[in-house]
């Protein structure tokens, strides 16, 4: 009698332990084939420099009801990893109306700008800050252009990002909106053949690219 119970507990016990390392193996293989590539890629992408058509969503905290957004050259929400940018080129800052969906954008710069309002065909040399509400930019983005010089009013080199805002549904089915800032036009280009100390690029074709 005791030694069927002690066959049966050594054979319950063997079990577990088999049992124990299947899980941890099966733990191991989906951590080393999934989710460490992809922290792997995320990783990398940090030393990526933008490119035409990046887009990055941000959506205000109801209970904060604020919100920034940073542009820079190696840190902030939208590192451009180039040498023409500040960091902090720009600062985004999203204020919520209390009791709904609406906000008061204001922008601060900290490098050579410029900024062409919603509606507006034409971009001018940006004030050290500029504010407008969310609902003129459904729509009608909000454009910036930013480098590391101003030359005779104008820019040679810049990268272009805008700013649209919509409007979506979460899982809560409540009617949220939803910012979207995206990479535009880069001139002439950022040459990702040539890379700098910390990791950064600076602006040029790269060679053998195509002429737009």
């Amino acid at each position: 009698m005791f030694l069927s119970i002690a066959i049966l507990d050594s054979f319950v016990l063997v079990l577990s332990g088999v049992l124990t390392f299947s899980i941890l193996g099966l733990g191991f293989v989906v951590y080393n084939q999934f989710i460490h590539p992809i922290f792997l890629r995320k990783e990398s992408d940090r030393f990526i420099p933008v490119q035409t058509g990046d887009k990055y969503d941000l959506v205000v905290d109801e209970l904060s009801r604020f919100a920034s957004f940073h542009v820079g050259c190696k840190t902030g929400q939208l590192a451009t990893r180039c040498n023409a940018i500040t960091e902090d080129h720009l600062i985004f800052q999203f204020k919520k109306s209390r009791d709904s969906e609406d906000y008061t954008i204001t922008v601060l710069k900290n490098g050579p700008s410029f900024y062409k309002p919603p509606r507006m065909e034409h971009y001018g040399k940006m004030e050290s800050k500029e504010t407008f509400d969310s609902y003129e930019i459904i729509g009608h983005p909000a454009e910036f252009r930013i480098s590391d010089k101003i030359t005779k009013d104008r820019m040679v080199n810049f990268i272009e990002i805008s700013l649209t805002s919509s409007f979506y549904f979460n899982r809560s089915g409540k009617e949220r909106m939803k910012f979207t800032f995206e990479v535009g036009k880069i001139q002439p280009g950022i040459n990702r053949k040539l890379r700098f100390r910390g990791d950064v690029y600076g602006f040029g074709k790269e060679e053998g690219a195509e002429e737009d």
